[in-house]
């Protein structure tokens, strides 16, 4: 087994068989115990629910295992959980959760953890993933959640207050339950709001993985089928790498739409409608506040959500591709990469001015 970390305050890196010894003795001096597994390291959300718990000093021991991109490792977690039992267990991301909560079709109203409350986040769609109930509720007693997607239909409009869309293109793998669950989504969306699907799904290794270096093919195909934009609803292998898949769909003059508000922020997707999973993390630390703290039953717990999203529009790539956005978006867009823009726009001019001379 790989070298796992725990998080308090700072970070110390151990192996599972020390780790637990470690753990287990820590938990007499804390008051509040959380056990949370993130899947790719601890990213914003996961530090934003640590942060808000630090700053509201609230005497909590955050313990973190990150699995790595690893489903391996999550049978590990499971059973370390158990013999910790702490106070509550997070888990982020649909594989984690589904590898220590379980499904309804498996365990109905229970869980994995027993009587451990647990509190998911990053579940792209948890009512599709058979983890909770209902929408508005887990309808497991011992499992609280959160909401963290913008849904599909405001995601569809978004993209329509920018650019011309009637033919929307998805890329994904069919290993992804969470992409598989959003172009069921979309498929559904599609008569009502009056737009085609246009599906490019990535070859598969022995393994379940994408074969490698698909991405120019892939958006060639959607290219050719005259798509008008690529939407990346959910998927972790796009996000991954975003670089490639958004420079891919840049150079065949498609620009990319995105639920990841780091596929607009850290690379070249065009325009993102999406929760800061910062925030989101922080909404989780004040359902988990209200288990530890106040009583409440997770499960009695609605689903939480936040009561606004955020748009971000790459200004580089509007540029490049010439696709600027109208008044009404840059008034309250988050608007990323204007000094590049402007810079680029200043190197044409010179270069204009200097080709007349």
């Amino acid at each position: 087994m790989k070298q796992l970390f725990i998080t308090v305050v700072l970070c110390l890196s151990m192996t599972p068989m020390a780790s637990t010894a470690t753990v287990t003795s820590s938990i007499a001096a804390n008051s509040k115990t959380v056990y949370m597994v993130v899947w790719r390291g601890c990213e914003e959300a996961c530090q934003g629910f640590k942060d808000y718990l630090t700053s509201n000093e609230y005497p909590v021991e955050v313990i973190v295992r990150d699995a790595g991109r690893d489903r391996s490792t999550l049978d590990f977690f499971l059973d370390e959980a158990k013999l910790i039992s702490p106070d509550l267990v997070v888990t982020w991301g649909t594989r984690v959760t589904k590898a220590l909560i379980g499904t309804r079709t498996e365990y109905g109203s229970e869980t994995k953890l027993g009587q451990i409350p647990s509190l998911f986040m990053i579940v792209a769609d948890p009512l599709g993933a058979d983890i909770i109930a209902e929408k508005n509720k887990t309808g497991r007693p011992n499992v609280a959640g959160i909401r963290n997607r913008v849904s599909e239909d405001v995601q569809i409009r978004a993209m329509r207050e920018y650019l011309h869309v009637n033919k929307i293109g998805v890329v994904y793998s069919n290993a992804e339950l969470n992409s598989v669950l959003n172009t069921q989504k979309l498929k559904a969306l599609a008569p009502e709001m009056e737009f085609e699907i246009v599906e490019a799904l990535y070859a598969l290794d022995e393994a379940g993985k994408p074969v490698p270096n698909q991405f120019e093919a892939k958006i060639s195909e959607l290219a050719t089928a005259g798509v008008d934009v690529v939407y990346v609803g959910s998927s972790s292998y796009n996000l991954a790498n975003s670089d490639r898949f958004t420079q891919a769909a840049i150079k065949h003059g498609l620009p990319v739409a995105s639920a990841y508000d780091a596929m607009v922020t850290d690379s070249s997707a065009l325009i993102s409608v999406s929760n800061k999973y910062y925030r989101v993390g922080q909404l989780a630390a004040n359902q988990a506040v209200k288990i530890l703290f106040e009583g409440m039953t997770p499960g009695e717990l609605p689903i939480a959500e936040l009561s606004r999203y955020s748009m971000s529009i790459n200004m580089a790539v509007a540029r490049q591709m010439s696709l600027f956005p109208p008044i009404q978006l840059m008034r309250f867009a988050n608007l990323v990469n204007i000094e590049t823009s402007i810079n680029q726009n200043t190197a044409n001019e010179k270069g204009n001015s200097r080709g007349s001379q």
